[in-house]
Formats: C-alpha cells, structure tokens, sequence
C-alpha cells in the first residue's frame, strides 16, 4: 500500500516553511519544496539576538553572507569550477566553496567518527558534520541546493574544540540572497620578503 504524506518544518528564525511529500512506503523522499519565505531585512538586525550574539557582524560573500565576531574578513579566492573563498578571524580560516560541485568533505565523513546533523538554515536543509576528536578532521557544513543547481559547502580543518564551538555557531548565522561576482579577484601578492 503507498502512503503519501506531507511534513511542514518550521526555521525558528524566520518561521519559513519548508513542505517536503513522499512515499513512505518506499522509505524516500520524492521531492522538497521551499516555500516563499518573508523577505530579510538587509544590515545587522537580518538575525535574532540569539542566532548572532551581540557585537557580531555581518560578512558579505556575495551569493550568501554570515554572520562572525567582530574582526572576521572575508577573501575571495580563485576557483576553477565554482566561487571560492574564506572567513579568517581569531586564529580560524574558514574556506567556502560555492557552485554545482561543491559537496567536499562531506562525503567522507562517516560515523562513528563525525558527528552528523541536519538542520534549516537560513531556510535551506544543511548536513553538519564535525570530527568527535577535535583538531582531527573536518568541520563543515553543507547545502546541497541553494538555487540554481548551486551547493555551498563551508568548512574549517583540524580545529580546536573552541574553534568547532565557534564555527557551529557561525554556521547557524548563514542567509541567501546577492550574486556570484563575475569575475574573481586577484589574492594580494606576498610580501617581499616572503621566501
């Protein structure tokens, strides 16, 4: 017998329902659908005072923006196939890569050695992963499809327990919306006395 059924999540921030439907039955999902979500307001106050702490702020990448503490900077840096780039700030990188390929490492994280989550986030199901042992792997977070066939896979390597406490936080603070650049800008030439 198939049964069908309809699940609505709900994103605590923004209230954005998500419908996903399928056979049961088959134990699968046939298809999800975001709904419309209210539109973000721009600047500081795009997240609650829970998801971005106070004196945090906001970094702009374009396609999608964070929110870290204050100091973070966001470099652009040249890809091949996809957009990429990296957060730095307090002792952290945290490198991105955007475009039709970006799955990453997430696929070579397994349990029992990573912990694996899904959650919404900025109104789009993500797959965290994070090694049990810190500074002993990835810790990433993954989207599969942000819009047009684009994924977003971010991630920090071998972090302290501190570090992976941070970026989780980071990776919860994650909005849509804005463009890829055209064109990709050049990183600064190394200083002159660089070996």
């Amino acid at each position: 017998m198939r049964r069908t059924c309809l699940t609505v999540l709900f994103v605590a921030s923004t209230l954005a329902p998500v419908a996903l439907s399928g056979n049961t039955a088959g134990g699968g999902i046939f298809r999800s659908e975001r709904l419309p979500l209210p539109p973000q307001q721009s600047g500081r106050k795009d997240l609650s005072a829970v998801t971005a702490p106070t004196g945090w702020n906001k970094v702009d990448a374009g396609p999608f923006s964070l929110f870290a503490p204050q100091g973070w900077e966001f470099h652009q840096l040249e890809g091949i196939d996809s957009y990429v780039g990296e957060f730095v700030g307090d002792g952290i990188t945290l490198r991105f890569d955007f475009g039709e390929y970006s799955s990453g490492y997430v696929k070579k994280a397994k349990k029992p050695t990573y912990v694996m989550a899904r959650e919404s986030i900025g109104g789009f199901v993500a797959k965290i992963v994070s090694p049990r042992t810190p500074g002993h792997g990835v810790t990433g977070i993954y989207f599969r499809n942000v819009g047009h066939s684009n994924g977003l896979f971010l991630w920090g390597q071998d972090l302290t327990s501190e570090q992976q406490e941070l970026a989780l936080k980071i990776f919860e603070t994650i909005r849509f919306g804005g463009k890829v650049p055209r064109y990709v800008v050049p990183p600064p030439p190394p200083p002159n006395n660089a070996q």
